[in-house]
């Protein structure tokens, strides 16, 4: 399974289900204040932690001892630096040769493949001094190609992976998620976009856009759009040889949405931030628990 616990298990008690506060304002914001206690298990009998504590040392510079790495990963073009920005309620900035990086400042964002080595976010203000957002370079391109990408970026390392995927599944994206299904990794799909799949879905049955449909015609079409992406998404990883994933290991996110969110400028009419909150939920649960319980 993608995830290993029921999502309604967190140490709270109480149920993971979507919401409208803004992440650090969430219980979210418990499970970061405190060092992890412990490094994730190995995936294998044949990597011992030791082996993989190095590995993700030497290849990424990764601190796997003090803190939770969540990898943002998947295809070239799916948005991922865009989702690390918008999480973390920062606003986008165009790549150009005087990009200068910060570990709390902007993902550099583009049309090209802009992200051409592993890089590390932190929360602005040091609200999660614990949790560190990976940007991994998008796959499937002559730099990064697919046939070794898991293995390259060591993904086996981390407390839990966001696969971002917008339309069908390619090869890489396959890979990736039966990898992380055999080495007990938790992985989360993401689709991304999903305020543009929902849009154009009101445009073929409504004949006009999302922000023109009445509470109720949004409300319908958000729940089937949103089943209609999963159920499709399913499908195809079980089409392709894949262990069906639970519904708890998907979200439809539509990320730009949360970010407006989190900086007070989501108005009345504009589209909802969908599965964004509760993916990061799932994700901060399944990595703690993880940890607490080897």
């Amino acid at each position: 399974m993608a995830f290993l616990i029921p999502l309604a298990a967190t140490p709270w008690g109480a149920a993971i289900i979507g919401g409208t506060v803004t992440f650090a304002a969430t219980k979210i914001i418990g499970y970061f204040t405190k060092p992890p206690p412990s490094p994730p298990p190995p995936p294998s009998p044949e990597i011992t932690q030791q082996e993989l504590i190095k590995s993700a040392r030497e290849k990424l510079g990764m601190e796997v001892e003090k803190q939770y790495n969540f990898a943002v990963c998947g295809c070239s073009g799916t948005g991922k630096s865009t989702f690390i920005n918008s999480v973390r309620g920062i606003q986008d900035i165009a790549y150009n040769s005087g990009f200068v990086y910060a570990i709390d400042g902007p993902a550099p964002t583009g049309i090209s493949e802009t992200t051409q080595a592993p890089a590390r976010y932190r929360w602005p203000n040091n609200v999660f001094p614990y949790l560190t957002i990976w940007d991994l370079p998008g796959g499937n391109t002559q730099t990064h190609p697919a046939e070794t990408y898991f293995e390259d970026k060591v993904l086996y390392a981390f407390d839990c992976l966001l696969l971002l995927k917008y339309g069908r599944f390619t090869q890489l994206d396959i890979d990736i998620y039966r990898k992380a299904v055999k080495c007990n990794i938790p992985i989360a799909i993401v689709m991304t976009k999903g305020d543009v799949d929902i849009d154009n879905e009101a445009k073929l049955r409504f004949s006009r856009p999302f922000r023109k449909l009445s509470k109720n015609e949004c409300k319908i079409l958000i729940e089937e759009t949103t089943r209609k992406l999963k159920c499709d998404a399913t499908n195809e990883l079980v089409k392709a040889g894949c262990p069906e994933p639970p519904d708890n290991s998907m979200f439809v996110v539509a990320a730009q949405s949360y970010r407006d969110q989190l900086l007070a400028l989501l108005e009345e009419n504009d589209f909802p931030p969908l599965e964004t909150e509760k993916l990061f939920e799932a994700c901060s649960n399944i990595a703690v628990y993880r940890r607490s319980s080897q």
